[in-house]
This record gives C-alpha cells, sequence and structure tokens, in this order.
C-alpha cells in the first residue's frame, strides 16, 4: 500500500496535485522531532540519509535534509507556520490545533503516521491513588500544557472523573517540563512534581525508581491504543514538491522496516543516537513490548478529536479525524 501511495504521488503529481507542480522542486528538507524513542523513525532517517537516498532515485539530485528538536507540538507548530520546517511530528490535539488555524489558508495536515505508543501519568509515593487525591499544591509536568496529547488525556480523564463541566479542572496544576528535565524531576523527588503524563522510554525508566508508579494510561483512557504521533505538513509543500514529498515518505516507510525487522538493532540505533545512558536490555524490552507500534498508519483518532471539538476554542469541526489527514495517511 505504501509504495502505491508513493508512485501515486511522483508519477501521478501532475493530475493529483496541480499541473504546474512537479517544477522547480525545493532541494532542501526540514523535519523536526521530539525527545524519546517515539521519534526513532526520525532518528535513522538523518542518521543513514534516507531521504537524499530516495530523492536521488526519484531523480531529485542531491537533496539536503535538516532536522530540529522540539520540546512539544505547539513549538512545531509555530516553526511549521513561519516557514522554518516543511515536516513536524505532532501528537492528535497538535495535529488538529494547527489544521484549525490553517483551514482556508496553507493547510495543515497529517501526512503519515509514526506510531501507536501508550503514555502514562506516573505518580510518586502513595497519597496519590486516584485524580480526586491531586491538591493545589501538587504539579503534574508534562511537555505542554493544555495543547500535548498528555493534556488533553488528563482533560479527558478529568471528565470522567469529575464530570464532563469539570473537564478543566486539573489545568491548573500542570506545569510544561520537557520529558528529560520531568524524568529528573520525578527521580530525584524534586518537592512540587509529584506526577508526570510522560511517554516512553521516560515513563519506563521512571518505574525503575521505589515509589514511583502507573496510575493511568492513555489506553485507559481511551479504551485502545492510539496514534502518539503524526507526520503533518503544508498542502503548499505537497503541491509544489510532490517527488520530494514521495521521497519523504519513502525514506519513512524504509526506516520503519527497519526498526521492526530488528529490533535489537533499533534499541542500539536508538542508543547511539539520542546518547541516551539507559540499558540496552531496558530498551529492548520496551521495543518488544507488544503495544509499542512503529507504523505509518495511522491510529484511532475520533474520540480525542471529538472531545476537543466540544471543549476548545475551535473555528472549525471535522466530521472526524479523517478530515485531519492527506487522502494517503487515511
Amino acid at each position: 500500500m505504501r509504495q502505491s501511495i508513493v508512485a501515486l504521488l511522483t508519477l501521478g503529481a501532475s493530475s493529483l496535485l496541480g499541473a504546474g507542480a512537479v517544477h522547480g522542486e525545493g532541494t532542501s528538507v526540514r523535519a523536526a522531532k521530539q525527545f524519546g524513542l517515539g521519534y526513532l523513525q526520525y532518528m535513522i532517517m538523518e542518521d543513514e540519509h534516507l531521504i537524499e537516498k530516495h530523492a536521488k532515485a526519484a531523480g531529485l539530485g542531491e537533496v539536503r535534509s535538516e532536522w530540529n528538536t522540539f520540546r512539544s507540538s505547539d513549538v512545531m507548530n509555530d516553526a511549521l507556520l513561519s516557514g522554518n520546517v516543511d515536516f513536524v511530528s505532532l501528537g492528535v490535539p497538535g495535529l488538529m490545533t494547527i489544521w484549525d488555524r490553517t483551514k482556508g489558508g496553507i493547510d495543515v495536515r497529517g501526512a503519515s503516521g509514526l506510531n501507536l505508543i501508550p503514555l502514562a501519568l506516573n505518580v510518586r509515593g502513595e497519597r496519590i491513588k486516584s485524580l480526586k487525591d491531586f491538591t493545589e499544591k501538587d504539579k503534574i509536568a508534562m511537555p505542554a500544557i493544555k495543547v500535548s496529547n498528555q493534556a488533553i488525556l488528563l482533560q479527558m480523564a478529568a471528565a470522567k472523573e469529575f464530570g464532563d463541566a469539570n473537564w478543566n479542572k486539573l489545568d491548573a496544576i500542570t506545569q510544561t517540563m520537557a520529558h528529560p528535565d520531568a524524568t529528573l524531576a520525578m527521580i530525584s523527588g524534586q518537592a512540587d512534581i509529584t506526577a508526570n503524563f510522560s511517554s516512553v522510554p521516560y515513563q519506563q525508566r521512571q518505574l525503575k525508581t521505589p515509589g514511583i508508579r502507573t496510575m493511568m494510561t492513555s489506553t485507559d483512557i481511551l479504551g485502545g491504543p492510539f496514534s502518539f504521533n503524526l507526520i503533518a505538513t503544508t498542502s503548499k509543500f505537497r503541491s509544489e514538491n510532490p517527488k520530494l514529498y514521495a521521497a519523504f515518505l519513502s525514506a519513512l516507510g524504509e526506516a520503519t522496516d527497519k526498526i521492526n525487522a530488528d529490533k535489537k538493532w533499533a534499541a542500539e540505533a536508538y542508543l547511539r543516537l539520542s546518547k541516551d545512558k539507559m540499558p540496552l536490555a531496558d530498551v529492548v524490552e520496551i521495543m518488544n513490548d507488544p503495544t509499542v507500534v512503529f507504523t505509518t498508519k495511522v491510529g484511532p483518532m475520533d474520540t480525542m478529536v471529538a472531545f476537543m471539538g466540544r471543549t476548545g476554542s475551535y473555528k472549525n469541526k471535522p466530521a472526524s479525524g479523517k478530515d485531519l489527514l492527506f487522502l494517503e495517511a487515511q
């Protein structure tokens, strides 16, 4: 299916994206990722120059890829809107936010999935057994308040716990903190950070510390797996650079295949490229967890999209998650 989509985008670009779209393509691709194991495909794409490889195979000559790392989707959105990056990796909330802001303009939508990985709300100590036990003295760290995957998941959990009218009850005690910093705060016992809604591998690393435990996961809240990350770009980039766009997706597909073909190799690559000091055996254990799935397929989005539509200040309300995606990502 992936190969068919790439062929359609490359060979049928004139009819699919506009008669003049195939001329004057760019010579560089700028992509942005965040911290953690969930961005392993990007790391491999950069390390093995896979975009350059597939661009050359498509007849584009020498193409340069540039890579940036940001703490969360809100920063990525700003970079995409300002024209400083071409592809970003976002959760469903970040994608819906930028889709709403750009609909009718540069039109940002999802181009591919990246993974299906559960997120965990870890807490420290025995006092906090449910959401009702949090007080104004507690702080729940997450990569971005109000807009990150973790922020929306916490709101959804609060709506279940306290009633729909109180979906934002815990927002006041959330705090923006990058995953590495939040993990350090949890492990070191920083007084005000008593919980962290995190991601792989940080959430697993925290659980190695006595007194830290998982209170709930995204699977508990949503009732099943979801797309921890999707890749998004603008309609402008997609239409003006159809071969380059297809080369990016081909490179992503190759990186995904490499990971799934050899999980130990992938774990070693992650440690080498991220400079993470986590033991190899621990990363391999995560890689072999059946709930941790590296895939370009987009997972279920509708439950989260519907919740955000009800509670957010959006001008545009998608009928379903498919509205947020380009055709090839559906």
